[in-house]
């Protein structure tokens, strides 16, 4: 249940960010009411830095949300047509790949912040 949760909080914070094709500057209410709220606000704070940081990785991360979004959107709207079995499926599917694109995003922003720090290093 707690990964419905968390791929409808992602989809609805990810969807009209992808869609308006620019990062909000304040946290969507969503966020703020969510139950796994950290974790759901840093991976969108992080997609919000990387695209000062590396515009490419953000582009291509944003990329990615934009078709677990779509596909999200055909699950809900097929939802309730499927049988559980599927559903459940689905929903695993869509709730994994989120956290690998967070995982993603979070690893580019380690990467560069990194790559930052040792040319700061060599100065």
């Amino acid at each position: 249940m707690r990964r419905l949760q968390f791929s409808i909080i992602c989809t609805s914070i990810f969807l009209p960010l992808t869609l308006a094709g620019c990062v909000k500057s304040t946290v969507p209410t969503v966020v703020q009411d969510a139950p796994q709220k950290q974790q759901t606000q840093q991976c969108y704070e992080l997609l919000t830095a990387l695209k000062g940081l590396d515009n490419s990785a953000y582009e291509t991360y944003k990329q990615q949300f934009n078709t677990i979004n779509q596909t999200y959107e055909v699950y809900k709207k097929n939802q309730p047509i499927i049988d559980n079995n599927s559903s459940e499926i689905m929903k695993s599917e869509i709730d994994n790949k989120i956290e690998v694109v967070c995982s993603r995003v979070r690893s580019a922003v380690f990467t560069d912040m990194s790559r930052r720090a040792n040319t700061l290093k060599q100065l």
